[in-house]
């Protein structure tokens, strides 16, 4: 039996960066993937990305450099990493991520991170993978669900997306005026209907 894969995330911003890691997570477990706190340790590093923070491109671009060490440390040992950049950042500079930081593998926008199972297949076979464009299917019906031991380590609360985005524009807000400003959601109905699931999965 092969050994998982380990991954590790490192997300910038908001809560909604938070729940899009833990679904990442949760597509690449079907992978063979586990995660891993020690990006040493780790055969898939993922920044996930926010666009609105402060200097946000730069902060990006700065932990490249770092795994760029990291990738060339683990290459002298044999080791193959791969580095992915996801979220907001990903979405807005997308092919200058992929002119600046060679070092980056896969660049995917947080509307197809869903497809980062074939995205890491396309780099594998071709040497990088792109996928930014906003498609024309919603995620939310391909996202795989999460399996009970991770429901269980992330402890007793967890995100529920109603809506991405908001095509409001408020004066006082900057939201729209991010990469994944479009809004985009569900019925809550559909969103809450694995709600039970969960909280079963949850109970000792």
């Amino acid at each position: 039996m092969k050994p998982p894969r380990k991954l590790h995330i490192k997300s910038y911003g908001c809560q909604m960066n938070v729940y899009d890691a833990q679904r990442m997570v949760d597509t690449l477990a079907g992978e063979g993937y586990i995660e891993t706190g020690d990006v040493n340790d780790a055969d898939l590093v993922i920044l996930n990305t926010c666009h609105i923070r402060e200097k946000a491109s730069e902060k990006v671009y700065s932990e490249l450099g770092r795994l760029r060490e990291v990738k060339d440390e683990a290459g002298r040992h044999g080791r193959r990493i791969s580095i992915a950049v996801a979220g907001c950042v990903a979405q807005a500079e997308g092919e200058e991520i992929i002119r600046r930081a060679p070092v980056v593998d896969v660049v995917v926008g947080p509307q197809s991170y869903h497809h980062l199972p074939q995205l890491l297949a396309h780099a594998r076979r071709h040497g990088r993978a792109l996928e930014t464009e906003f498609p024309v299917q919603d995620k939310f019906g391909f996202l795989a669900p999460p399996r009970a031991e991770a429901i269980r380590a992330r402890g007793i609360s967890a995100f529920v997306t109603v809506q991405e985005g908001c095509d409001k524009f408020c004066t006082f807000c900057v939201v729209p005026a991010a990469p994944k400003c479009r809004a985009r959601s569900q019925e809550l109905s559909m969103r809450c209907r694995g709600l039970p699931t969960m909280a079963f999965a949850r109970s000792p």
